[in-house]
């Protein structure tokens, strides 16, 4: 009998001291633990906090330091919501401190994270401010973008699937496809016109292409005659130069004007005597001449009376 109460009480005790051990870790990570514990209140307005719960949890940098106080609230000016905030007594949050509302992963729950300004804090938040607040993008903000986008798109579709239509109806009606043939086959005559205008246009210029070259020809054939006769003129500019300006007979002839008249005697003296019977007859005549031209200018005497 003492060996069988002394087993019951060990028993008792282990199972006594297991309740305690259980009953502190409950305390001290659940939500009885937390209500033992000292907060300041904080108040976020945000502008959407689509499903923050009360009871959620504030993290910094990933570690808890508060919790949601109460569910949101309709701010007074209706241009957001207000969530209540109780932040650890132990823990200073910076003025310029970014407050968002956050998901763990896209269908996880709702939280607050709060991110510290960069530098070093000067001035802290004081119990019951009022600050600003941002919300992340989320499962439920993707879906509701999502179906705006698929408004979007079948408008889109909409407006796509009415200018088909009447491009169908009035752009490529059966006229209009008539009339597009119609233009097709006049551009098919004017190309074949085209390439045959072509043709002769490459004979006219194969003509004045030879044209052009019998021209070349004409016009080297001038410039050698040019160069000739600039060569003749030179030539017979080099012989005048000679014949008055040299020493020969015909630049004697042409500069000496008393031998020029004695060659002229002596040809009049040859026709007019012959070189057997040759008189000079025109020496005499010129003498005659020159006598007579003297009595002419000599002044005859007055007899006296």
């Amino acid at each position: 009998m003492n060996q069988r109460k002394g087993l019951e009480f060990k028993v008792g005790l282990f199972v006594f001291v297991g309740l305690a051990v259980l009953a502190g870790l409950v305390v001290q990570f659940g939500r009885v633990g937390e209500g033992l514990k000292d907060y300041y209140a904080l108040t976020v307005q945000f502008p959407d906090a689509s499903g923050l719960l009360k009871g959620s949890d504030v993290l910094m940098a990933g570690a808890k330091v508060g919790r949601v106080a109460g569910g949101p609230k309709l701010a007074p000016a209706g241009d957001g919501v207000l969530v209540p905030l109780r932040i650890y007594d132990y823990v200073k949050i910076p003025v310029g401190t970014k407050f968002t509302v956050g998901s763990s992963g896209l269908l996880g729950d709702r939280f607050v994270a709060v991110t510290m300004p960069p530098g070093k804090p000067t001035t802290f938040l004081h119990a019951d401010a009022l600050v600003a607040g941002t919300r992340e993008t989320g499962m439920d903000d993707l879906t509701r973008e999502g179906g705006f986008l698929v408004k979007d798109l079948r408008d889109a579709v909409q407006n796509i699937n009415g200018t088909v239509t009447r491009l169908n109806e009035q752009a490529l009606g059966p006229t209009n496809m008539e009339n597009f043939k119609a233009s097709v086959d006049h551009l098919s005559l004017a190309t074949g016109a085209l390439a045959d205008s072509s043709k002769k246009l490459d004979g006219v210029i194969d003509k004045a292409d030879a044209t052009m070259a019998s021209s070349k020809k004409a016009a080297d054939d001038v410039q050698l005659l040019l160069a000739d006769a600039r060569k003749t003129i030179q030539s017979a500019g080099q012989v005048v130069h000679e014949a008055t300006n040299g020493n020969g007979l015909l630049a004697t002839l042409l500069t000496n004007q008393e031998l020029a008249k004695d060659l002229q005697a002596l040809i009049g003296n040859l026709r007019s005597h012959g070189v057997l019977f040759y008189r000079d007859s025109a020496g005499k005549e010129e003498a005659r001449a020159a006598k007579a031209r003297e009595q002419r200018t000599t002044p005859t005497a007055k007899p006296r009376r």
